[in-house]
């Protein structure tokens, strides 16, 4: 787990490349701070900061470079099956280390070239020069684990795990891409392989470029899309256990550690079987518990401690307060400057793997990906939603799609007459955006489409199935994990989630919803699994969620530091927006006394652009 930036220009690198490449490193510190690396040749050179997890000796530092120097490599991640990979390839490559799966990663390529990525399992943002055919390869996991961003000019082809890396290291100019801004407003992040900057952009998951003397190229190694329209025929119970299977190895696999390892635990389903596959893998795992003070209705504390206390584990139980949340958004900005904080879970993310790390951990296991693997309890009424949508007159879904009425924005749902999923608009609808955009109009909604379009309606779930396609090349990538990459890094912590390993996944979403949500159930395969693992008191206590803690900060202090920090200045927000349709919207809210979430969303994007600007 690391931070990784590099150059390549094939006319030649000078002096000014690599001071370049050290400032970018430099700028990302807090990925690495165990341990600083360069290699520099004629044409390229790498940079590292390492964060040691697996394999902690020096010889397991990189850059590394085989032993004939002719591929040599530098990657942020963990590859969970390394054991294997050596064990196929050792007989033929002389390795250095004891167990590093940096070097596993290193020979797999040299033996089977850009397919190795095929055989990975594991979370991966990977750079590696072969000298061999003059080529850099650059590529992101399956499921958007690790974000990798890229930069070209001319002849000069940057990339790193950091967009603020560019900046800190002078590498370009910064210039906010208003585009981006734009989709924000409704998907809280922006789609790859777009960022909030102008011309850097980040590489989308399971895909990779190849950089030679002849030209970039784009390709695709793993697309969900596909699993997604092979349907299983699987029954309920087959389903059942080949989907215990992958999660048991998963779980296995996401406790390899040879540093500490932490768990984050809120009481529900899946931080709950976490733990326990965890425990059977890791007797000495702790567990971590976050709790807001004065929301007692969402406190699930005494769930967690009960599960604690059953396992034998120890439970860290820490309780937030305004006060302490207060201060922590600037201080984590002041780390993580590549995008807005729409989600305010970054927050609370950041301070979870601060207390992680403070108690001599530097891993962490989350449980995003599991609402995904079993089905969100929303979807099927999204479903239902759907049909009754598309009985709605032409002229009805027009003017919907015109209004910009907030009283019906629940409505506006329809892109040139089509439905698109409820589950992704997340703030704004595009008839609210255009009323208070200035400047050139864009369309989130055509985003939305052009994925779900790739599943056909072939099945009685075709709708859900396009739905999950979104999860996982927008939302998942994006966002949710995002959440989890940034915050954590902030604090050098690897965070590992074990609902986001590709297989399972795969296998999931082969899965017909009537199967994996049998009678409307959400997370059933899920919930049949833990029926023998989990207390009924854990299984029975229903979905909270993560940012409920922050109700009662969002409905009650929220507003005041709006209309203080954003109403009454010269807000950067006002860049983009209509003050006045701004205005109009918060006191709309204010009456409803509802769309607190959309008032973050403005407010994480004004404190982010008076910190970028």
């Amino acid at each position: 787990m690391c931070g990784i930036a590099g150059v390549v220009n094939f006319n030649g690198l000078n002096e000014e490349h690599e001071t370049l490449l050290f400032g970018a490193c430099n700028a990302m510190q807090h990925r690495g701070p165990d341990n600083e690396g360069f290699y520099i040749s004629d044409k390229f050179a790498f940079g590292q900061r390492r964060l040691s997890i697996i394999d902690l000796s020096s010889t397991a530092n990189q850059p590394m470079a085989c032993e004939d120097d002719e591929v040599i490599l530098s990657f942020n991640g963990e590859i969970y099956n390394h054991a294997d990979i050596r064990k196929e390839l050792e007989g033929k490559y002389n390795f250095k280390t004891d167990h590093s799966d940096t070097e596993a990663l290193l020979y797999a390529f040299k033996e089977w070239g850009i397919d190795c990525v095929k055989k990975l399992t594991g979370m991966f943002a990977i750079s590696v020069y072969d000298k061999r055919t003059d080529t850099l390869y650059l590529v992101r996991d399956p499921i958007g684990q690790k974000p990798l961003y890229y930069y070209h000019d001319n002849d000069d082809f940057y990339f790193s795990s950091e967009i603020n890396a560019f900046f800190e290291a002078e590498i370009c100019t910064k210039e906010i891409r208003s585009e981006s801004i734009y989709h924000y407003l409704t998907f809280l992040t922006v789609d790859a392989p777009y960022t909030f900057f102008k011309d850097i952009f980040k590489l989308e998951a399971g895909k990779y470029i190849k950089i030679s003397p002849s030209g970039i190229e784009h390709g695709t190694y793993w697309d969900i899309s596909e699993h997604l329209r092979n349907v299983s025929k699987d029954p309920v119970d087959e389903a059942t256990t080949r989907t215990e299977q992958l999660l048991s190895n998963s779980m296995e696999y996401r406790n390899i550690s040879d540093a500490p390892v932490a768990l984050a635990l809120s009481g529900g389903l899946d931080s709950s079987l976490n733990l326990h596959y965890s425990k059977q893998y890791n007797d000495k795992i702790t567990a971590i518990n976050l709790d807001f003070e004065g929301e007692a209705s969402f406190n699930e504390s005494p769930v967690a401690q009960a599960y604690c206390d059953e396992l034998g584990v120890n439970l860290h139980r820490h309780v937030v307060d305004e006060s302490e949340f207060i201060e922590l958004i600037p201080e984590y900005l002041s780390i993580q400057k590549d995008q807005p904080l729409g989600d305010p879970n970054f927050v609370l993310m950041y301070l979870l793997s601060r207390i992680c790390r403070e108690q001599n951990n530097k891993v962490l296991l989350v449980g995003e990906g599991g609402d995904e693997i079993g089905g969100y309890p929303k979807y099927l009424a999204f479903d239902q939603e759907r049909k009754r949508l598309e009985r709605i007159p032409g002229f009805g879904k027009r003017w919907l799609s015109r209004s910009g009425n907030f009283k019906f924005n629940k409505f506006d749902l329809f892109h040139k007459g089509r439905v698109i999923s409820h589950a992704h608009v997340h703030g704004f609808t595009e008839a609210q955006k255009k009323r208070m955009w200035k400047g050139e109009h864009y369309n989130s909604y055509a985003i939305i489409q052009r994925i779900m379009d790739e599943i056909p309606a072939e099945t009685e779930d075709s709708y859900l199935r396009s739905v999950v396609n979104l999860e996982y090349k927008l939302r998942l990538p994006e966002l949710i994990l995002a959440r989890i990459d940034y915050p954590s890094m902030a604090a050098s912590v690897e965070a590992r989630s074990p609902f986001a390993d590709h297989k399972l996944i795969e296998y999931a979403a082969s899965l017909p919803f009537s199967v994996k949500m049998k009678g409307g159930e959400p997370k059933h395969l899920l919930k049949k699994i833990a029926k023998d693992k989990l207390p009924d008191y854990v299984l029975n206590h229903p979905k909270v969620g993560f940012g409920k803690m922050l109700n009662d900060f969002l409905n009650e202090r929220l507003p005041g530091w709006f209309e203080t920090e954003v109403l009454g200045t010269d807000s950067p927000l006002f860049e983009y927006l209509e003050k006045k349709e701004v205005e109009r919207f918060f006191n709309y809210a204010m009456k409803q006394k509802r769309m607190k979430y959309q008032i973050w969303m403005l407010y994480a994007l004004h404190k982010w652009l008076e910190e970028v600007r």
